[in-house]
């Protein structure tokens, strides 16, 4: 077998693992996340703000793949809802910003650590020699990302897909 089929092997053997049984996990996921009552379109601006702090509507629309009339649709609704605000450009009044508001802020924190939480519940049943096994694995992934990110040339937060990926 090559190493390329070796690879191959593992990575469906991975994913078949994590299908089985990683998605048949018992629910853990806090209330917070049941309640929600948002628009995936609307969760990935709130995680997309909350990452990068405020961003214009062409920014948002270039990261979401999306149009600048549909982050317009998908902004008013979070702003009528009070987790964004939209203000102008200190600097080009023209260019109308995005940003998340206190409330927008701690729903997203909430979120976040909801699911920290769920992991931290997770480990908590792991044996030490399988959390130190874990965290080397976390480890290594951590070094892949950084492998990943200098041969694409980003830097850490500042990572822009192209088209030959």
């Amino acid at each position: 077998m090559t190493t390329s089929d070796e690879r191959r092997h593992l990575i469906d053997d991975i994913i078949t693992l994590a299908e089985r049984d990683f998605l048949s996990v018992p629910r853990m996921m806090g209330d917070e996340w049941l309640t929600l009552d948002i628009t995936m379109s609307q969760f990935k601006v709130l995680l997309l703000l909350q990452q990068e702090g405020s961003m214009r509507v062409s920014e948002i629309a270039a990261a979401l793949g999306v149009t600048q009339a549909v982050v317009t649709g998908v902004t008013d609704r979070l702003v009528h809802r009070d987790l964004i605000e939209r203000v102008g450009d200190p600097h080009d009044r023209r260019v109308v910003i995005c940003r998340l508001t206190a409330e927008g802020d701690q729903l997203a924190q909430r979120l976040s650590l909801s699911g920290m939480e769920r992991g931290r519940k997770l480990m908590e049943v792991m044996t030490v020699e399988e959390l130190q096994l874990l965290k080397e694995t976390f480890e290594m992934a951590s070094r892949v990302l950084k492998r990943v990110k200098h041969k694409l040339g980003v830097e850490a937060g500042n990572y822009e897909p192209t088209s030959t990926e």
